[in-house]
């Protein structure tokens, strides 16, 4: 029985956590690019030129091209990976663990 109780503190512990990253700056109404940016930075913590180089080709591959990523830390690293052009149309904004990630499709 303890251990039940220690999920569900758990459970509650990390939907709080959620919804405070949620309110710093998310701007992402689209669920499949928050899923992306969440799985991006579970496979890889801290490395944001590595999780901007798989956000974009992640993006790529499941829908289509001209995608761009930027990621911004608040010590100062920084990760982009960008395809440029005259248009945009589709983007998510959102802060995790003091790190602003942004990924939209520029065409």
């Amino acid at each position: 029985m303890p251990t039940q109780r220690m999920v569900l503190v758990l459970l509650v512990l990390v939907a709080g956590a959620v919804l405070a990253m949620r309110t710093k700056r998310d701007n992402c109404k689209s669920e499949k690019l928050r899923e992306l940016v969440l799985e991006t930075v579970g496979i890889y913590p801290h490395q944001y030129s590595y999780q901007a180089k798989y956000l974009k080709q992640q993006a790529e591959e499941r829908f289509g091209f001209w995608w761009s990523a930027v990621i911004v830390s608040e010590r100062g690293g920084y990760g982009m990976s960008a395809v440029y052009d005259q248009y945009k149309n589709t983007s998510c904004e959102m802060m995790l663990f003091d790190t602003y990630y942004w990924i939209g499709r520029t065409c």
